[in-house]
């Protein structure tokens, strides 16, 4: 059974159609990125998995059930999504600690306080991401990577099947960024998660991902193994600019 699926689905704000009939299967395991054009509707089909976004016609399902505004907050609970790295007020009280625990909470219910294996999955989560020895320091001092790499042992701590990623590294220097692609792969080997990644870097694209799909205007235009993705007709026509790919020690690097 797929683990995720969107069934010919369409989403409309007001008058403009975002997403057009697009479909798409998710099976246990996989680690998919999804790239296309600013506007293509990226961000809005990665929350139709997770009922962030609502289909407006077709359907979004998670091991096989329908998601819905009734069933959401069960997926949610198997369902992690770390979203763009954002700045922080530094007077924010919160620990690291304290915000990676916020993690388990959705499994905690309502009014259920974290107890010592809530404060334990925390604890492993931050060592799982590197940052053991920041756990005391307030968010709002942290780097931006730093920051993304607490908010993956965030989604960590809650136990996840299916780990949602949107544009993880954006905003972030080179060096943060190959930190967080490496921990993102690290990750998903070590805890065998399935993982769908939502990103601009297509060097991460050839880097990380087994599977590509290609959005633009709100269609679904291509999908398939990350090979067949390398081909530079087919990257030019998504982007609309000729594009060359080069091979270096092994590694594809895209050039617009």
């Amino acid at each position: 059974m797929a683990l995720a699926a969107l069934e010919e689905v369409s989403v409309a704000f007001g008058p403009r159609r975002v997403l057009d009939k697009v479909s798409l299967t998710v099976n246990p395991g996989d680690f998919w990125t999804l790239i296309g054009p600013n506007g293509a509707g990226k961000s809005t089909l990665l929350g139709l998995f997770n009922g962030l976004t609502r289909a407006g016609s077709g359907r979004a399902t998670y091991k096989g059930r329908e998601v819905t505004p009734k069933t959401a907050p069960l997926a949610r609970r198997e369902i992690a999504h770390v979203f763009q790295a954002a700045d922080i007020d530094p007077r924010m009280p919160l620990s690291v600690f304290e915000s990676v625990l916020s993690g388990t909470y959705g499994r905690l219910g309502l009014f259920k306080r974290p107890g010592e294996k809530e404060k334990n999955l925390a604890l492993k989560a931050l060592e799982a991401v590197g940052l053991s020895g920041l756990a005391k320091r307030p968010v709002g001092h942290l780097s931006g990577g730093e920051r993304q790499r607490v908010a993956l042992a965030r989604a960590l701590a809650q136990e996840p099947e299916f780990l949602l990623l949107d544009e993880p590294t954006a905003s972030l220097d080179r060096q943060a960024q190959r930190e967080i692609l490496d921990g993102i792969a690290a990750l998903q080997r070590r805890y065998r998660l399935t993982v769908f990644m939502v990103t601009h870097d297509l060097n991460a694209v050839f880097s990380l991902a087994r599977q590509v799909a290609m959005l633009k205007g709100g269609r679904l235009v291509w999908a398939g193994p990350v090979d067949e993705a390398a081909d530079t007709e087919r990257l030019g026509s998504l982007y609309g600019v000729p594009v060359a790919i080069a091979e270096y020690r092994g590694r594809r690097a895209v050039i617009f």
